[in-house]
């Protein structure tokens, strides 16, 4: 390996490790099983218009994933389903 190489290498190292250094929990995003909102409980295997109806309108929405940031007290909750059905709840870092 070149010097330029080793010196590119390092950057990026010294980059990962001040990152995780002052964020931990980035990559660390954890599953639960279930997820508190203003109207109850929604659990997997719940379909989407009951985590609507319990949740309300999520933070964000993509292609099967659901975002809910409920503030700065609280993880972010992704939600992941299939065929209309909650199949993942990912708590990640804390929100906003």
């Amino acid at each position: 390996m070149n010097m330029k190489a080793i010196s590119a290498c390092l950057v990026v190292l010294v980059s990962i490790t001040v990152l995780l250094g002052s964020h931990p929990s980035i990559f660390a995003a954890e599953e639960a099983s279930s997820i508190m909102c203003d109207n109850g409980v929604v659990n997997i295997g719940d379909m989407e218009a009951t985590v609507q109806d319990t949740c309300g309108e999520p933070n964000s929405q993509g292609m099967n994933e659901w975002v809910y940031n409920f503030g700065p007290d609280q993880p972010v909750y992704t939600l992941i389903f299939k065929e209309g059905q909650l199949i993942k709840i990912l708590e990640d870092e804390w929100g906003s």
